[in-house]
């Protein structure tokens, strides 16, 4: 079963994908803000983590500064949800570093297609560096 951290400032919002993902055979961990969902990442180490880009206090690029400066954390396939669109210039930066995103309002198929997609390529970067 593999483990995934949502970031979200909206409860709603947090909630619903929460069980979504739980019906779907995750185990899903929350947070409101990026560094609550920083400290849940040291803590258990998810195999994804789906991160909002615009929340108060620690948003989705804090945590990306927090995530990449922490060895253990880096690794780890991020998606962002976002309601706008990010600037040209982050958007380029995200994609080219490898992260995705997934726009709201989403559909569960979407969700769903996308945490696959991260959890692929998670396991294929592990597949070639045991080689």
């Amino acid at each position: 079963m593999n483990n995934i951290l949502i970031i979200e400032d909206n409860r709603e919002v947090r909630e619903n994908t929460a069980e979504l993902l739980e019906l779907s055979n995750y185990k899903v961990f929350t947070a409101a803000n990026g560094y609550i969902g920083y400290e849940l990442a040291k803590k258990y180490q998810p195999d994804l983590i789906l991160c909002d880009m615009m929340m108060p206090e620690t948003d989705g690029n804090a945590f990306l500064q927090l995530a990449k400066e922490d060895g253990n954390l880096a690794g780890i396939p991020l998606i962002f949800f976002t309601a706008g669109f990010p600037s040209p210039e982050v958007r380029t930066r995200m994609v080219n570093e490898g992260h995705q995103f997934l726009f709201k309002p989403f559909t569960e198929e979407a969700l769903l297609g996308t945490i696959q997609t991260g959890l692929v390529k998670k396991n294929n970067h592990y597949n070639s560096i045991s080689l």
